[in-house]
């Protein structure tokens, strides 16, 4: 890889970092009664990285970012952190199975959302695997086919910011 690549996807985990942090920041929000939901927008980053660089820098990147923040937020000794950290790594090994499966004739959008439904189910993965985090985690469940429900249409609108960015950024990427 050369140097210009590595210094783009340098670029690339900082603003995967960015868009982390002022999703966080400037729209806390939550859905109620559906705690947590966001839109996902370090997510574009990923799969940027994904289609020119694999998975392996995808991955590369996705932990930086969720340590970073973890780090600077304060919520990387906090559950935050592995639920974080269970959503990012489930969510790319999502995309990369149904890349490997369906090739290209899954969409953008549709890649989009397998990795906001992937992070989902990354998430309360890990908050099954934690024990004695939540004693009643069948009430936890409950809340799974909400969010599942609430990240199609997060993984569409990611999906489609995606699509607008990708043309320019691959031909940057092979002028590379």
């Amino acid at each position: 890889m050369t140097t210009k690549k590595m210094v783009l996807l340098s670029a690339l985990t900082a603003l995967s970092i960015v868009l982390n942090w002022m999703e966080n920041v400037f729209f806390p929000w939550t859905v109620l009664p559906v705690p947590g939901v966001k839109l996902g927008l370090a997510n574009i980053v990923f799969l940027m990285v994904f289609l020119l660089a694999g998975f392996r820098f995808a991955l590369l990147v996705s932990l930086l970012r969720v340590l970073v923040i973890g780090l600077f937020s304060g919520t990387f000794a906090t559950v935050v952190f592995p639920l974080s950290l269970g959503g990012a790594v489930l969510s790319l090994v999502l995309i990369k199975l149904s890349r490997t499966l369906w090739g290209e004739r899954l969409s953008l959008i549709g890649l989009s959302i397998v990795g906001a439904v992937g992070h989902n189910l990354g998430q309360f993965t890990v908050l099954a695997l934690i024990p004695g985090l939540f004693p009643q985690i069948s009430l936890v469940y409950m809340v799974l086919p909400a969010l599942i429900l609430l990240a199609l249409p997060a993984g569409m609108v990611t999906g489609w910011i995606s699509r607008q960015i990708l043309p320019t950024l691959k031909q940057e990427w092979e002028g590379l």
